[in-house]
């Protein structure tokens, strides 16, 4: 008689994988390691992906796509384009509180030379959207006329320095500071 699948094994390997390398880095994690951790064999890693750099990939993938769609529906949520901003810039602060070891991997591998063409493409197109928002914003007058790369580093970074501050901690980052944050960088860009 076949043993019955059971569980979720596929978010069990996500899982380990994130905790993984959040704890010891891509370099240093190994599909053993992973499997361990997922409490699987590591056969049962090898069923999904075909190594290692395909494992990293998909799970940063899959968590930059969560964000987005976090992202986008914050979007949808807001009436105005400042406000649309706004919400995309909270959202990922959100979920860098919410999510910090997942805030932290993507983190990890960003940095990291895994990713295909196609995935950077597909991460493109994701910024696009983004992108688009603050785009709306040029064309209607409420952001400075500027190179778009550059609103998005003044959006960005502190967004992402808090980001990692409350992924660290454990805190929910001060929403008195990250208003007056956001506030800053939103003078530094309004029209």
């Amino acid at each position: 008689m076949a043993k019955q699948k059971t569980g979720d094994k596929l978010g069990d390997i996500r899982r380990a994988t994130v905790a993984e390398v959040v704890e010891s880095g891509s370099s240093a994690a190994s599909v053993n390691a992973i499997a361990k951790r997922a409490g699987l064999a590591v056969g049962t890693i090898y069923r999904y992906y075909n190594n290692k750099e395909q494992l990293l990939r998909a799970v940063y993938l899959a968590i930059k796509t969560d964000l987005h769609a976090v992202m986008m529906e914050a979007v949808e949520n807001a009436d105005t384009t400042e406000a649309k901003i706004k919400a995309m810039w909270f959202a990922v602060l959100d979920f860098s509180y919410l999510r910090p070891d997942d805030f932290l991997y993507v983190e990890v591998i960003l940095n990291d030379t895994i990713l295909s063409t196609g995935d950077k493409q597909l991460i493109s197109e994701m910024a696009a959207q983004s992108r688009a928002v603050i785009s709306d914003a040029v064309t209607h007058g409420l952001v400075r006329e500027v190179d778009i790369d550059g609103i998005v580093t003044l959006l960005s970074a502190p967004a992402l320095q808090l980001g990692r501050a409350a992924a660290f901690s454990g805190d929910k980052p001060d929403p008195a500071n990250a208003e007056n944050v956001f506030d800053l960088c939103w003078r530094a860009i309004k029209a």
